[in-house]
């Protein structure tokens, strides 16, 4: 009876930890740059870069399997001088529509300014009131910056809580006299990204982000006009945060993921006038004019 019930406790237990990680993230690194032929302790890293990430509690909520968020991130090593290593990161993430199996993208950002120092098999530790590392900082503001986009797509303002604990890893890292996380609003790094987020005179984002998503996208099978006027009526709020701020890095975080998708949104199904969002859109997002043109 003792052992029945030791069983029931570890199944239990083993069922609350497959419930409490967040993320689901892909892991992948690119040392081909380096031209080394031992790779060892890139696929070493790898491997502890999606445990730390995959295995981590890092909110007080329980995730299901399918609820998990879906994410990648891909690391391309430019350097080695003996254990620092620099080079870039790609991050991305994306989130399931309701009623369909499309996921649409939330974030699509490429982080240019990283270096860290590493010893293979060394452990990766967060410490929300410490700076451990470099390396460690990376990786759970990447992680506090995809769980606070994707609850700010179900929830309005849904992912302050991990705005905020982004910020905190910003703050903490700064002495750590890495380049990415320093207090510059003119450039677009790890700081201003939050920052510019989380400001009052960039709150249009945000809505859009929330209203586009539950609005447009998540009642796209069942309304799709419906769908498309909302996800154009959001779209255009753009054009008074243009009005304030012409040079806003925002423009680029949101279509840097979202670009191939409004576009594809508005070329078929109900037909809608997007003579007026075309002309915002090149405007808000000149670089990708080319595409703005394939809309109906």
């Amino acid at each position: 009876m003792f052992k029945k019930h030791i069983t029931i406790f570890l199944f239990f237990c083993c069922v609350s930890i497959s419930m409490a990680q967040e993320l689901n993230c892909t892991f992948s690194i690119n040392s081909d740059q380096i031209g080394v032929s031992n790779k060892q302790v890139f696929q070493t890293l790898e491997r502890a870069l999606s445990d730390f990430v995959n295995k981590r509690q890092w909110t007080n909520k329980s995730y299901k399997n399918h609820e998990k968020i879906e994410c990648g991130m891909t690391l391309i090593i430019n350097s080695r001088n003996n254990n620092t290593f620099s080079g870039t990161l790609q991050v991305n993430a994306v989130r399931p529509v309701f009623g369909s199996t499309y996921k649409t993208p939330i974030f699509n950002f490429k982080d240019d300014a990283i270096s860290f120092d590493y010893v293979e098999f060394e452990p990766l530790i967060y410490n929300p009131a410490t700076f451990e590392s470099n390396l460690v900082s990376l990786m759970s503001y990447y992680v506090y910056m995809i769980l606070a986009i994707d609850a700010d797509t179900f929830q309005n303002k849904g992912g302050d809580v991990y705005y905020e604990q982004a910020l905190d890893i910003v703050n903490l890292a700064q002495q750590g006299n890495y380049s990415g996380w320093e207090a510059k609003r003119n450039s677009l790094n790890r700081f201003s990204l939050v920052d510019l987020i989380m400001s009052n005179a960039h709150r249009e984002y945000r809505q859009v982000m929330y209203r586009y998503h539950r609005y447009g996208m998540d009642v796209f099978s069942s309304e799709p006009l419906g769908a498309k006027v909302e996800i154009k009526e959001q779209l255009m709020t753009f054009g008074d945060l243009y009005k304030r701020s012409q040079n806003s890095f925002l423009f680029r975080i949101f279509f840097d993921a979202k670009s191939d998708e409004v576009v594809e949104v508005f070329k078929s199904g109900p037909k809608l006038e997007t003579k007026d969002l075309r002309d915002l859109l090149s405007r808000v997002s000149a670089t990708n004019n080319s595409k703005w043109k394939k809309m109906k």
